[in-house]
């Protein structure tokens, strides 16, 4: 595999998703092998106490629609959008300012429909030389998009992949009354990203992440301090959510406007190559 590629999909990726997972199922066993400093120890109790309510803040994204914001501070990746996690209908705009032009993906799933349309330098994004895409919404089976994989992480809403990083929680601690601050282990995430990452060694395993909650329990906003593990990355990645239980309306696009996805464009933004 192009280490290009991975590590494209490393940084600004960070385990993209495919089913509607905002829970954490499983994520209580993270804890285990968790270090603690020596000169301020912090108590098995208290960190299963906060992984659990963290793990609640993220199950609570589950409940309601949101809008999210993610930002990535190593290449100025920006993904924004609404998302309705009952009705699994999700909207994401990403813009990634590459070449002359950057590029752009719409992207709106609608249940197992998936529909993108890429504008822009797609070509810079990808590292390869895809065919010329149709100006039109390109739709794909959301069954399609595999865990890992450049697209994966906008079906169901989670930009950020919160979810994948929970599940490699290796320690976590209150920081305050509505924050938290902690480490995961990347090279445990699901998708190429985890791969890309063992060749920082011990680094790579104690990614640290600080995180917020609102006076209701649900998460707000998390940091990804990826400058901790590769000194070539400025900065991490940060994603916010807001506006619990706004009116969401996504439509489908018109079927004149719409032709199915290319399997090159299947091939290098829903799937994980070899």
């Amino acid at each position: 595999m192009d280490h290009m590629k991975t590590r494209r999909s490393a940084i600004t990726g960070l385990g993209l998703v495919i089913a509607l997972s905002f829970g954490v199922a499983g994520c209580n066993n993270a804890t285990d092998g968790a270090g603690t400093d020596a000169t301020a120890p912090t108590s098995a109790s208290s960190q299963v106490d906060a992984l659990d309510s963290l793990t609640d803040a993220i199950q609570k994204l589950d409940e309601e629609t949101f809008k999210v914001k993610r930002e990535n501070g190593s290449d100025g990746l920006e993904i924004s959008g609404v998302v309705d996690p009952t009705a699994k209908k999700v909207s994401m705009k990403w813009f990634s300012p590459i070449g002359d032009q950057g590029m752009t993906v719409d992207f709106v799933q609608l249940g197992s429909a998936v529909y993108v349309k890429l504008a822009g330098d797609v070509q810079l994004h990808s590292f390869t030389r895809l065919p010329a895409l149709p100006d039109k919404w390109m739709h794909m089976d959301a069954a399609n998009v595999e865990e890992g994989s450049t697209f994966s992480d906008m079906v169901d809403g989670d930009p950020a992949g919160v979810n994948d990083m929970l599940k490699a929680v290796t320690g976590v601690e209150r920081n305050g009354e509505l924050g938290f601050k902690g480490t995961f282990d990347i090279t445990k995430s699901p998708g190429l990203e985890g791969e890309f990452f063992k060749r920082f060694g011990e680094k790579a395993k104690a990614v640290p992440f600080d995180a917020k909650v609102d006076g209701q329990g649900r998460l707000t906003y998390i940091f990804i301090n990826l400058s901790a593990v590769d000194s070539g990355v400025t900065g991490g990645t940060t994603a916010t959510y807001s506006d619990f239980g706004l009116p969401v309306t996504i439509e489908k696009p018109a079927t004149g406007q719409t032709v199915e996805a290319p399997a090159a464009v299947v091939k290098e933004f829903a799937e994980i190559s070899d």
